[in-house]
């Protein structure tokens, strides 16, 4: 609950000394409050409310003004807030006899952090007829409390996203062709640039997974001599396939559970797809196609369909291609693992490969993703500028190099980065978050959150919106930094600050939820100690006050003098348990 402050002008001028009390002799003061008692920081501002009551009576007159400067004192610094002032001669003599003068007004001002520990402080004079008379400053209200100010601020940069495997798949399909009646593969199918094409990918060494054998026959003919040769067909393309593999060193690769094989005596079905190729009518088409969908037994069927299409010579065309295996190899293309990527890029930074050298020997995703496992942010922008003096259309590495310049505080070169990412990529969600970033950091709240709200419309990651929550706690709009911490997942410190926002929505028990998951992500995080400390203070739980304190100050020991001097703890400064929590 918050406490007025009043206080009589006329009271303590009593002290001042003769000479002033006979020329103010008739003005015998005025009552001042101030609310919030103490006074409270919000949106890095303080908002306050002043009421001065001029009491009947007083001896408050024509030609007489009050003046009241509040002016905010901290040791040797002052910082000057307004002045209030009250003229007699805009008020009915009546009403100053009678009824007296109330003035009240509302204001608000920076917050500076010099202020803290201060006290806003009233410098009061009365004029009359020209002559003016100091009266004794008296305190109005302690500032502040600066709770608000404890939101965790780390900027939470997003870095672009690579698409590197050090296993590509790959699936690779060949197909031999075979004359009518043969089984064995001619010389002239090893020149097909699909069968090179396996043969290079065997002689690299690269995983395969398996290899799938189909072999067929065209479908004139008896039943069993085709059978024979699709059988015989993918056989032949197996032994081939195997010898290739021993070759080159696949032994572990030639179970039996590696290959698939199947034949296909007869193929209708390709003679189906082909038969558009041919004029016949469509009533004979259809016929054709009725004999092939029928149970008749195998060397019937063939016998009615090439009655039907005038003899296998009339179909040729559509029968030759059929005759074949087809060969389908599935397995892995070899990149350089990620040691390799790693040594290479080492080499680079430390300044014994050349940066040609480098854009030679790793191609554009291995770069990038040598970029991002760096640990160290100087070796990673060494890099990043490399493969951008390269690959100058590509906006990933202006936006990492905006990033890590943030971390830095560069916030002008960071910029410059991000403009030219936004130009490659508009409306980028790694680029808005960032550049949100940049304005937040200039105090450009506003641009800010319009950014954030962006990219994180455009992907909702957690941390566009962990920093949507730190504009949302600037803006003193607590509900809405609360529900953006929600969405920001488990990101260091969003658990936190969700506690923080609930605390200053008064939500304590809400408060305490977020503040003990938190403490139970990171047990070392002394200002969840300490917020939670300040929800012992403001529902009175001495137990949770001081055992949290406690902790909070074992972790971090400057939060004692913070504490000494917070005045979310001014109830219980003077308590033996407070005192030996801080260590005093």
């Amino acid at each position: 609950m918050r406490a007025i402050f009043k206080l009589r002008v006329g009271t303590a001028l009593a002290l001042v000394g003769s000479l002033l009390l006979t020329h103010c002799a008739k003005f015998k003061g005025t009552v001042v409050s101030v609310n919030p008692n103490p006074l409270e920081v919000h949106a890095d501002s303080v908002k306050y409310s002043i009421k001065v009551t001029v009491p009947p009576k007083s001896g408050f007159r024509r030609k007489s003004t009050y003046n009241g400067k509040l002016v905010v004192k901290s040791g040797s610094n002052r910082y000057d807030v307004r002045t209030v002032t009250i003229s007699a001669d805009q008020y009915p003599k009546k009403q100053l006899k009678k009824e007296g003068v109330t003035v009240s007004t509302q204001g608000v001002f920076a917050f500076q952090e010099g202020m803290d520990g201060g006290m806003l402080v009233a410098e009061n004079s009365y004029e009359r007829k020209g002559k003016n008379f100091d009266l004794p400053d008296f305190d109005l209200a302690p500032c502040c409390i600066t709770t608000s100010r404890l939101v965790d601020t780390r900027p939470q940069v997003l870095f672009e996203q690579h698409s590197y495997l050090s296993k590509r798949p790959m699936t690779m399909e060949a197909l031999f062709q075979f004359p009518q009646n043969v089984h064995l593969i001619q010389p002239g199918e090893y020149e097909r640039q699909s069968v090179k094409d396996i043969v290079a990918f065997l002689q690299k060494k690269y995983p395969a997974t398996s290899v799938t054998l189909a072999g067929y026959a065209s479908p004139e003919g008896r039943f069993k001599r085709n059978q024979f040769l699709s059988l015989n067909r993918y056989k032949e393309v197996q032994k081939w396939l195997v010898e290739q593999m021993r070759k080159e060193g696949y032994t572990a690769y030639l179970d039996s559970s590696f290959f698939k094989l199947s034949a296909t005596p007869q193929d209708w079905e390709g003679f189906k797809r082909n038969l558009d190729q041919t004029n016949l009518p469509d009533n004979v088409k259809q016929q054709v196609i009725q004999v092939i969908a029928s149970n008749l037994n195998p060397d019937v069927k063939e016998q009615k369909v090439m009655a039907l299409v005038g003899g296998p010579k009339e179909v040729e065309f559509i029968l030759s291609p059929l005759r074949r295996t087809q060969v389908r190899l599935e397995g892995f293309s070899n990149r350089y693992s990620d040691e390799q990527i790693d040594s290479i890029a080492n080499a680079f930074v430390s300044g014994s490969l050349s940066q040609d050298n480098l854009l030679n020997t790793l191609q554009q995703e291995e770069l990038y993703f040598a970029t991002t496992r760096q640990k160290d942010n100087a070796r990673r922008e060494k890099l990043l500028k490399a493969y951008a003096s390269r690959y100058t259309q590509c906006h990933r590495a202006l936006n990492d190099l905006g990033a890590l310049a943030i971390l830095a505080g560069r916030l002008d070169e960071a910029m410059d980065y991000l403009q030219s990412a936004n130009r490659l990529s508009p409306n980028n969600p790694a680029v808005l978050n960032n550049m949100g970033l940049v304005y937040a950091a200039k105090k450009d709240y506003n641009q800010a959150l319009q950014n954030f709200q962006a990219s994180y419309s455009a992907r909702s990651t957690n941390q566009a919106a962990f920093n949507m929550g730190v504009i949302y706690v600037k803006r003193a709009q607590y509900a809405a930094a609360a529900e953006a911490f929600g969405n920001a997942g488990d990101l260091s410190g969003a658990a936190y600050n969700m506690g923080l926002s609930r605390l200053l929505m008064n939500d304590l028990a809400g408060a305490k939820a977020a503040l003990e998951k938190a403490i139970q992500q990171e047990s070392n995080n002394a200002l969840a100690y300490y917020v939670m400390a300040i929800v012992g203070a403001r529902s009175a739980d001495n137990n949770l006050l001081i055992s949290n304190l406690r902790k909070a100050v074992q972790q971090q020991r400057d939060l004692a003098r913070k504490a000494q001097g917070d005045l979310e703890f001014r109830k219980y400064r003077e308590s033996s348990e407070f005192k030996a929590a801080i260590g005093s």
